[in-house]
């Protein structure tokens, strides 16, 4: 019936039913949005999570003659959406983005603006392109959506200053545009911001916040080892699929591999995993083929699986927003889910890691420009490194932030200059952005300490006025939470492999390809036994590595590497700390009956590593600066290369350079710790 009619025939009721396959009616302030949309008027919706915000733009869509644009943050979020439209809802839908070829995306304009598509998802990172600027200048637009609009905000807990740009195209189309802004997440302040970035006239919708079906409890833990034997056990009590949220990549792999080994079906997801494995997990995801997929936030507001039975939170999150965001993953058929939040203080250290690098202080921003003014020429992103205090991550935030204000261009030549003199300018702003953060982070950690209602706690942190108990957490009903006490075998399993079983990998793949063989650490340089060993004797005077460090590396180099084929044992030379690095190599190699050789000398004094502040740095302090005194030694041999601790890799492919220069066939990396930073 629908397709017999022309669209403006077919009331949104209908639609409901035969377009769109729903037969339980709108949910309460839907249909209410769609009207304001077809009346072009601009909308804030504040919905909470699994409420069904994309319903209101997609059958808007199919009232308005022309295109109708999605600005969405992810890539997953945007297959999800685009396949679901095309395939489900019969709505032509295409996409923009960098999976795509260049030839490909251009493809995709061209229908765009020959009026072959109704939605078109694009992310706002793209609003730069130039083939893009060409082509939406073409383009009759109907609609306009920001998804995950609190991503607009700087206050926003996910802000991306790409989408500041979007206030410029909306600028640039006819006032009676329709726009729509959609997010689960917006507190008052964020919901101002994004109100300003809309313009005048924006009407705000805002439903409650309450997910009834969420079954919300936290559960104090100590330690990895604590986390990991409890998991095991928990897991295989809880109903269908679920996500474990790890704060690092790291992580989310440790825990799939620990889980795997106590047989439950477990598999890691990260962004620095290749595109084609991760739409392969999220498929598997979506048929329920694994009970839990261990990931960082990479693997969440792209999801849309309504029947996600459990989510874990492995450390708690920055703050009590993306916790809400997170866990609102679960439940979207409206039946019971369960989420865990695994509580040790001590992660806060991760957290204000992450918030010291996306929030840096303002006097970072002054460095940069200081920095800028001083070159009459401007400086590439390498010059401004080598100079500054700034890691890599922290100054590609400050530059974002500089360009998006108009004090800094990027020139075609990559170079950075500075616009206008800014002595005068007040960056002060940066500093209370980034003590809001660690606000936050100090109020998701009373969420987790809270006696109250975990839910409300939640709800009303959002702006939700309703301050009633939900009645079912693990603060308003612990009776009805199962005491889960893992057994001493897990507890021991879980030792084991912290201790002995997950080994930190030393990847072969450098960013300018292969240059050593793959290796390993015999442990993270963090809380570990094994850091405390290596620290007491490279910083505390604590003499030799101990023997214990010896036999475990022998260990691994039996089981790991192929020692049958290794000629000799080589050692980094020391910065600062003596022969401790030689003499350990020299007994590894007595154990293991492999000759060392004393041939690889350092040709200039260079920095500790860990006093340089971002890689670049580090790179320029070691390149080159090795050398091998008897080529004869190495030349048609291989080699096992031994340091102490492994950081930022340049240390190790530095070495692999003088001695793969010197002759050497292969070279084979071994330390005794990784340090966390090296995998961030």
């Amino acid at each position: 019936m629908v397709d017999k009619l022309p669209i403006a025939q077919v009331s949104p009721e209908t639609l409901l039913v035969e377009r769109f396959h729903i037969t339980t009616g709108f949910h309460e302030g839907q249909l209410h949005i769609i009207k304001k949309l077809l009346q072009r008027k601009r909308v804030l919706a504040i919905q909470k999570t699994g409420w069904g915000k994309s319903l209101c733009y997609q059958m808007a869509s199919l009232y308005y003659p022309h295109l109708t644009i999605v600005f969405s943050p992810l890539k997953a979020l945007m297959r999800d959406q685009c396949t679901r439209c095309n395939e489900r809802y019969h709505i032509p839908a295409a996409i923009v983005s960098s999976d795509f070829s260049v030839e490909e995306n251009e493809m995709t304009l061209q229908q765009a603006v020959a009026g072959k598509l109704k939605l078109l998802f694009i992310a706002p990172e793209r609003l730069e392109n130039t083939l893009w600027r060409e082509y939406v200048q073409k383009m009759r637009i109907s609609l306009v959506v920001i998804d995950e609009a609190h991503c607009i905000s700087t206050w926003g807990h996910d802000f991306r200053p790409d989408y500041r740009r979007i206030r410029h195209l909306i600028s640039a189309l006819p006032a009676q545009t329709p726009l729509l802004a959609l997010t689960a997440t917006a507190n008052p302040r964020v919901e101002q911001d994004i109100l300003e970035q809309m313009g005048t006239g924006t009407e705000v919708i805002r439903g409650s916040m309450k997910r009834p079906n969420l079954y919300l409890n936290v559960i104090p833990l100590s330690d990895d080892s604590e986390k990991l034997s409890y998991l095991a056990a928990l897991i295989p009590h809880l109903p269908g699929t679920g996500i474990l949220y790890t704060a690092t990549q790291k992580d989310a792999e440790m825990t799939a591999d620990f889980l795997r080994r106590q047989n439950i079906d477990a598999h890691h997801y990260h962004a620095r995993l290749e595109d084609t494995r991760r739409q392969e997990i999220e498929n598997n995801l979506q048929q329920n083929h694994h009970k839990v997929i261990c990931s960082t936030n990479a693997l969440g507001m792209g999801i849309d699986k309504p029947d996600l039975r459990f989510i874990i939170h492995y450390h708690f999150p920055a703050s009590p927003i993306h916790y809400y965001q997170e866990i609102g993953r679960a439940g979207r058929d409206g039946l019971p889910s369960y989420c865990f939040l695994l509580y040790d203080e001590k992660d806060r250290k991760i957290q204000e890691h992450f918030i010291k690098r996306a929030k840096p202080e303002s006097r970072c921003y002054r460095e940069v420009m200081t920095a800028l003014q001083r070159s009459s020429h401007g400086m590439t992103e390498k010059e401004l490194l080598l100079s500054l205090s700034l890691s890599t991550n922290v100054l590609r935030t400050v530059l974002k932030d500089l360009r998006e204000q108009g004090y800094v261009r990027k020139e075609k030549s990559r170079r950075y200059s500075s616009i206008q003199y800014t002595n005068h300018i007040d960056f002060s702003f940066y500093d209370t952005i980034a003590e809001q953060k660690k606000q936050e982070l100090q109020e998701m950690i009373q969420y987790a300490k809270s006696d109250t209602c975990y839910m409300t706690y939640l709800t009303s942190y959002l702006g939700d006025p309703d301050q009633s108990p939900c009645g079912i957490c693990g603060a308003c009903r612990p009776e009805a939470y199962q005491i889960i006490t893992p057994s001493s075998q897990l507890k021991q399993a879980a030792q084991h492999f912290l201790q002995y079983e997950y080994l930190p990998h030393i990847d072969s793949k450098g960013k300018q390809g292969k240059k050593h063989e793959e290796g390993w650490s015999l442990s993270y340089h963090g809380n570990t036994e094994i850091g405390r060993l290596v620290r007491g004797s490279k910083y505390e005077n604590m003499g030799p590595f101990p023997d214990i460090l010896v036999q475990r590396a022998a260990e691994i180099l039996r089981e790991r590497y192929p020692l049958q084929q290794i000629d000799y044992i080589v050692s980094i030379p020391p910065t600062k700390s003596g022969n401790l690095v030689e003499t350990f190599a020299q007994r590894v190699a007595n154990m293991i009956s492999i000759t060392y050789v004393p041939t690889l000398t350092k040709n200039r004094v260079t920095k500790q590593q860990k006093d340089c502040l971002n890689s670049k740095q580090k790179e320029y302090n070691v390149k080159g600066s090795f050398t091998v005194s008897a080529p004869e030694q190495v030349r048609n041999r291989r080699i096992l290369l031994i340091d102490d601790i492994y950081d930022s890799g340049y240390t190790i492919r530095a070495a692999t350079e003088a001695l793969i220069e010197a002759g050497a066939v292969a070279v084979y990396p071994f330390t005794i710790t990784r340090t966390l930073a090296a995998d961030q």
